[in-house]
C-alpha cells in the first residue's frame, strides 16, 4: 500500500468500519423506510400467511398500482398541454424562418429513430 493509501486509511472519523460507525443502537430507520429490515421481512411473511390478510393487501397493491397509472397519465396531460401551450406561443412569435428551425429541432427531438411522441425511447 503507498504512503497516501497509508495516511489516509489511518485517520479516525474518515469513511471505512471503525468502533461506533453505523446507526445508534435502536434505531428503526431501516423499518421505517426498507423492504430489507429482518423486522418488516417476518411481518410479510407473518401477514402473507393469513389468506383473509393477504387478499386485502393484494387487493390495496392493486389500488395503489392503479392510483399510480392514474397520476402518471394525468400528469402526462398536463405536461403535454403546458409543452403545446408553449410551443404555440413560441411559433406566434417567430419569423417564418425561426419557425421553421424550431419545427427542425422539435421533430429531431421528438420523432429520433422514426419514433412517434408517444412511444418510448
Amino acid at each position: 500500500m503507498s504512503n497516501l493509501r497509508q495516511s489516509v486509511a489511518n485517520k479516525p472519523g474518515r469513511g471505512g468500519r471503525r468502533p461506533g460507525a453505523g446507526a445508534p443502537h435502536g434505531n428503526l430507520n431501516a423499518l421505517k423506510h426498507g423492504r430489507n429490515s429482518a423486522h418488516v421481512q417476518a411481518l410479510i411473511q407473518a401477514l402473507a400467511a393469513h389468506p383473509t390478510t393477504r387478499d386485502v393487501l393484494i387487493r390495496l397493491a392493486r389500488r395503489q398500482r392503479a392510483n399510480k397509472r392514474q397520476a402518471e397519465r394525468t400528469a402526462n396531460l398536463l405536461f403535454r398541454e403546458l409543452l403545446n401551450r408553449a410551443l404555440t406561443s413560441l411559433k406566434d412569435n417567430q419569423t417564418e424562418e425561426q419557425a421553421a428551425n424550431t419545427n427542425r429541432v422539435l421533430d429531431a427531438v421528438l420523432y429520433r429513430n422514426n419514433q412517434t411522441p408517444d412511444t418510448p425511447a
